[in-house]
């Protein structure tokens, strides 16, 4: 008997809420503003990249990478030289003659490969010089042009690095 005490009231109280009248519900209807998408498209075409480099810029990349070729054509020529004097070394005392002859080609083979290291960086400093310009609204496409000659270049330095590494491991 207790719980018709309650159940009964609560009844009461839940079916009045569907007893209400029909306006003073928002309606259920789409609103004009839910049709919009939530994020507005975003122009995907890309703008016209620039084709070839300004003379001036061109003439400093082209420059850096006529620098590198060169230091890279010389440092290959120099190579089997050197590793034959590793190869002769190898095994022997630190101050010997044949370590000490080794030690001071490995140490011109370094010297050849410097130019290749500055052109890098020349490079690196035009390239994030151009980044910068286009960041700021300048013509895209020259950092692109100017990162295809620098790859070629750092392909060149990461070689001769490869090589000294290998030398110098080959020394002990």
């Amino acid at each position: 008997m207790k719980s018709s005490t309650f159940l009964v009231p609560l009844l009461g109280l839940s079916l009045s809420a569907c007893a209400m009248k029909e306006g003073d519900f928002p309606s259920l209807a789409k609103r004009p503003y839910e049709d919009i998408p939530a994020i507005p498209d975003i122009d995907t075409t890309q703008p016209a990249l620039m084709e070839a480099l300004p003379p001036v810029l061109k003439n400093a990349v082209d420059k850096a990478v006529q620098q590198s070729d060169t230091a890279h054509e010389s440092f290959l020529q120099r190579l089997p030289g050197v590793k034959k004097s590793v190869s002769a070394a190898r095994g022997s005392a630190p101050a010997s003659e044949s370590w000490v002859v080794a030690q001071v080609q490995l140490s011109a083979l370094e010297m050849n490969r410097s130019p290749s290291v500055s052109a890098l960086a020349d490079l690196d400093s035009l390239y994030m010089k151009r980044l910068d310009e286009e960041f700021s609204g300048e013509e895209k496409g020259a950092a692109i042009l100017i990162a295809r000659s620098r790859e070629k270049v750092e392909a060149q330095v990461s070689r001769q690095q490869r090589e000294i590494d290998q030398l110098i491991s080959g020394m002990r």
